[in-house]
């Protein structure tokens, strides 16, 4: 009898159908997936030949939801995992209640809920930023010094991330919630670089693979246009970023953190603990010598972290998000180019027909370009002169 992995997740995302899923049938486990969007899921796996062993719907946000799932199905895992933002909390105690590697559920917590992380790095004092948890419904703070930046506390990827310039910017944002009591995260304005640290740790080592330099769209929102692996700016700041997380409690499991070089140094943005998204999980496990997925949840089946080679090739990644809502009447074809030099992929993300509604955020994506070589520059040239040639028409 194989042994089983749980992997717990929401929404259908491809990380996990065509990443995580594959990767622990290829380990040997039989797999249970748990979600509350199941007919999604059982949709997708109807058009593969990898699939989970079982596919149950449950409350994944209730741990013991979860644990009655699979105790009354007399399920009992070796392996529990989820690479959702929203779960990882949730994910560490049904862990822990069956006694799987699990992270700790406080600095899951701690890490998702971005007020409860600058909360903490003032506790540690680790290098911070000004910060105000803030409702509608209440007066904003005597020290608020604009510009500053609005952000749900628990958000992901860049959505409803606004700089605001001015009082009517704010009250403009908040009302767009709908509510009044939406909890709202103030905090100044960083200026500097965005760089991004990958890391994989067994819960005593923690282990650098690299990272991203990223280059965001215009202001007033963030929404992230290009990602060159390993660029010079985290090459030369990513031990003290390293330093930050490790003090804050990350070392199990895979992690993406976020950080902006100020003049004072690297303050971070936001701690994912998880692996990171948006296609550069896909292009980590073609560029880099092991298996990016495998070696997950290796560490969450209790196995020592080893010493991983993380020397690549030069890659990046670059995104074209549309510019207005409408719908998509044309658009470039997914294809792949292959020379001695480079290898690029090029990815539609949106089908023509589709409607796009503008949300400054990763989900306004209509492609992905995707190229690995031996030359930042020449890599650069490559996807510039593609881009010229990719055109789309939204109406």
């Amino acid at each position: 009898m194989k042994p089983l992995l749980v992997l717990i997740t929401h929404v259908e995302n491809k990380a996990v159908t065509q990443g995580f899923v594959p990767a622990a049938i290829s380990l040997g486990y039989d797999v249970c997936l748990l979600t509350d969007h199941g007919l999604d899921h059982k949709q997708f796996f109807s058009t593969v030949e990898l699939g989970p062993e079982y596919l149950f719907e449950c409350d994944v946000f209730n741990p013991l939801a979860i644990i009655d799932s699979l105790k009354n199905r007399q399920l009992h895992p070796q392996v529990v995992f989820s690479n959702s933002d929203h779960l990882q909390a949730c994910t560490a105690v049904v862990a822990d209640y069956f006694s799987c590697p699990a992270k700790n559920w406080q600095a899951c917590y701690q890490a998702k809920n971005k007020a409860e992380m600058r909360s903490k790095l003032s506790q540690l004092s680790l290098p911070n930023v000004w910060t105000h948890h803030w409702n509608m419904d209440q007066n904003l703070p005597s020290e608020l010094v604009f510009p500053v930046i609005a952000k749900p506390r628990e958000g992901v990827a860049s959505m409803d991330v606004t700089l605001c310039e001015n009082k009517a910017d704010l009250m403009a944002y908040a009302s767009s919630f709908g509510r009044n009591d939406a909890p709202i995260l103030l905090e100044a304005y960083l200026e500097g670089p965005l760089f991004t640290l990958e890391t994989l740790g067994d819960g005593k080592a923690i282990q650098m693979i690299g990272g991203f330099d990223v280059a965001l769209s215009p202001l007033p929102h963030f929404i992230e246009k290009e990602a060159i692996w390993n660029g010079p700016v985290g090459l030369t700041h990513r031990e003290a970023a390293l330093a930050q997380i490790v003090a804050f409690g990350i070392n199990f499991g895979v992690c993406h953190s976020e950080f902006i070089l100020t003049e004072k140094g690297p303050i971070l943005v936001e701690i994912n603990y998880r692996s990171i998204g948006d296609g550069r999980e896909f292009l980590l496990n073609e560029l880099l010598p092991f298996d990016w997925f495998e070696a997950i949840l290796s560490l969450h089946a209790g196995q020592n972290l080893p010493p991983l080679e993380t020397q690549t090739q030069q890659a990046l990644i670059r995104y074209f998000p549309t510019t207005a809502s409408g719908v998509i009447e044309s658009g470039p074809e997914t294809f792949s180019l292959e020379s001695d030099l480079s290898v690029v992929h090029f990815k539609t993300l949106k089908q023509t027909g589709e409607r796009i509604h503008l949300s400054h955020s990763n989900k306004d994506y209509l492609g992905m370009l995707t190229a690995i070589g031996r030359s930042q520059s020449q890599l650069q040239t490559l996807a510039n002169d593609i881009e010229n040639n990719l055109n789309w028409k939204v109406s």
